[in-house]
């Protein structure tokens, strides 16, 4: 009978052209009520489904393409999940559906429906209340709803979990932590076993690093579950994850993570953790994430265990304040110096000698860490973040959903402290840099200065003296006993061979000096003939576009072109294309990291920073006028130029296209706007 409702109801669904909320409503809530979900039977059994689960699954299958369908799902089961904590084990592969769901799709009709129609409020009003419906709510109309609702879940049914072996320990609870189990046991297969969450080599913003924090978002959730029993089997398949590569915005939760797991059995720190440290042939990126794990153990533990953690865990970390690997190195020194303020208080140096010599170290070495001025300046920039890094919050829903979608771009995801550690010393050595481009250019200037005044003939100021010195001393050459029976003692090769061949030599190298002076002057001029248009393609990392670009800019004789990484131009199909352009072009190396610095820098020196990008308040290129010095900024072959890089912008310019298709390759366009700035500047 319920299998003839249940397939009634889908069909007559499925038949109406539209979804409208009060419908999608009044569907789950009458075929998924409280009276069926109770019944275990509804669900069906490991081998064949029940109305319900079939039901649940073509639900789901549906929201995939429907953003409604799924999040007024996911409000209605988390409810009656949370309700009925005994039956989530049988939706395992649901939960996992939920927790990876992404869509940037917005339903502009959604609000105004619950806004104008009295009967999609009221059908509304009939599911299941969210576990949380304050934090929840502020997501209702974004793709994040469907997995903080499930992450809502999991929190509220850890609250439970934790009265197990309490006097209110209920059957409830005991389920309640058997899901838990269950869910975080699968997760962490996923994580390490499926073909893309277990990639090494993956975009920054792509689909897999998107599920990649997703999986993890859910897994610092589900940190509470963890149990005697399947703890071994966790601290496995999570050193398995923290040895592998990972960007920073993945791998902080993995940090947080096995924080909270090595806080919750500090018994493990000294069988697990310590041998970890002290493996230095490790990856650097694995041994920041130690260290950061190690250092943030003993700041967080219980004082009960936390004089012995000290005591098992800084050995192993201080030799790494010695690592050739420069984020490794800061990266530890900020921790370290943490920890010594915490434990290492002031004491007076006048009772020094009676100090034992390791209390004496200590003391020294944070005394450096505190005084000396690029450890100063670093954690002046990075002491916001590690003030309100807490690994119990960071592992709750608030702490990971933290702010709205609109406030954050990418999956919630806050700047990790690696990320704050790396952006640091990308912008130091920016700051390099262009510190000795300039010594450089004045040493240059410098030395043709000398060599256009005509009463300095000789490449360096001591050239005359070293012309009235002995020959035998200017060209080292040894002269045999047969040659100093020849003239007098004064000029010993006046009438020689040795003498001629020397003239000869030195002919040679005032050519050779011609020559060089020559070709100087001749690059110079180079130089000079270029124009001041500089195009920064660090965001692009296609091997055609970059080498295209490099070819264009050279035959359009752009001052620069700027990439995020140079060892591209070694690369055979770079070369093949570009066609020796690198060759003659200037080419700069600028981090994705440090584009806003750059860009920051040359608006400083006089240039308009440009856009080429489609925005609202783009101007068409035949419309606009390029001033003299011009920077034009190329996005993402998909995703085109960040939001952090636009607000840099003096302007956004835009091709007019009369096609279907919505954009022109990158390149393509890169090259029409260099044009056009040529045009312009050929008919002043």
């Amino acid at each position: 009978m319920m299998w003839h409702l249940v397939h009634s109801s889908w069909i007559l669904h499925v038949s109406c052209n539209k979804r409208r909320v009060a419908c999608i409503a009044a569907l789950l809530s009458s075929v998924l009520h409280t009276s069926v979900f109770s019944d275990g039977s509804m669900h069906g059994t490991s081998s064949a489904s029940g109305p319900l689960k079939w039901f649940i699954e073509n639900v789901l299958e549906e929201g995939t393409k429907s953003p409604r369908t799924i999040r007024l799902a996911a409000l209605h089961l988390t409810g009656m999940w949370l309700s009925h904590p005994k039956e989530i084990k049988n939706y395992l592969k649901e939960l996992k559906l939920l927790t990876f769901y992404g869509s940037v799709a917005f339903d502009e009709d959604f609000e105004s429906e619950l806004v104008d129609n009295l009967d999609a409020r009221t059908e509304v009003s009939l599911l299941a209340k969210s576990p949380d419906a304050e934090l929840t709510e502020a997501f209702i109309n974004t793709e994040l709803y469907a997995r903080v609702s499930v992450a809502v879940l999991f929190s509220k049914l850890a609250d439970l979990a934790n009265l197990v072996g309490s006097a209110d320990e209920n059957a409830d609870c005991l389920a309640a932590l058997e899901s838990g189990k269950l869910f975080l046991l699968d997760l962490l297969n996923s994580v390490v076993n499926d073909k893309d969450l277990a990639k090494e080599l993956y975009k920054k913003y792509s689909g897999i690093h998107r599920r990649k924090i997703r999986a993890w978002q859910m897994i610092c959730v589900l940190s509470r579950f963890v149990t005697e029993d399947i703890v071994e089997h966790v601290t496995n398949s999570l050193h398995i994850c923290l040895y592998r590569n990972n960007l920073p915005a993945v791998r902080q939760y993995l940090e947080t993570f096995a924080i909270n797991i090595y806080l919750k059995f500090p018994s493990l720190v000294r069988g697990q953790l310590v041998s970890i440290l002290q493996d230095y042939s490790m990856r650097p990126q694995a041994l920041s994430s130690y260290v950061f794990i190690a250092a943030n153990v003993i700041l967080h533990a219980s004082k009960a265990v936390q004089s012995s953690h000290l005591d098992e865990l800084m050995p192993p970390i201080i030799p790494l304040l010695t690592s050739h690997h420069h984020s490794l190195r800061g990266f530890t020194q900020l921790l370290v110096y943490q920890v010594l303020c915490k434990f290492f208080p002031y004491v007076d140096y006048g009772a020094s000698e009676t100090m034992p010599i390791e209390k004496r170290c200590f003391e020294d070495l944070k005394s450096y860490l505190a005084r000396n001025p690029d450890c100063k300046r670093l954690r002046a920039s990075m002491e916001p973040y590690l003030d309100a890094y807490s690994p119990v919050l960071s592992s709750t829903p608030a702490g990971i959903f933290v702010n709205l979608v609109e406030d954050r771009e990418f999956e919630c995801v806050p700047t990790s402290l690696m990320e704050e550690v790396l952006n640091f010393l990308n912008d130091v050595r920016e700051d390099l840099r262009c510190s000795m481009a300039k010594d450089n250019v004045n040493i240059k200037n410098q030395s043709l200065q000398i060599d256009e005044d005509p009463n300095n003939r000789g490449v360096f100021p001591g050239a005359q003296q070293l012309k009235e010195m002995p020959w035998d001393f200017q060209k080292k050459i040894t002269v045999s006993k047969h040659d100093k029976q020849f003239g007098d003692t004064g000029c010993h090769f006046k009438n020689n061979e040795t003498y001629s061949q020397l003239l000869e030599m030195e002919k040679e190298d005032e050519l050779l000096e011609q020559s060089i002076h020559s070709r100087s002057l001749i690059l110079e001029r180079m130089r000079a003939s270029r124009q001041d248009f500089i195009l920064v393609a660090s965001f692009l990392d296609r091997i055609p576009n970059l080498a295209g670009l490099a070819r264009t800019c050279e035959v359009f004789k752009a001052s620069g072109l700027v990439i995020a990484d140079t060892s591209v131009l070694c690369d055979k199909q770079f070369q093949l294309i570009s066609v020796t352009a690198e060759k003659w072009v200037p080419i700069l190396e600028v981090p994705v990291n440090s584009v806003n610095h750059y860009l920051e820098k040359k608006k400083r020196e006089g240039f308009s920073i440009l856009g080429l990008e489609q925005t609202a308040n783009s101007v068409p290129l035949d419309e606009y006028f390029f001033p003299k010095k011009t920077v034009l900024v190329l996005g993402r072959e998909k995703e085109g130029i960040p939001v952090d890089t636009i607000h840099i912008l003096d302007a956004c310019i835009e091709i007019p296209q009369l096609g279907v298709v919505r954009s022109l390759n990158v390149h393509v366009s890169g090259a029409i706007a260099l044009w056009e700035y040529t045009r312009q500047q050929r008919s002043r």
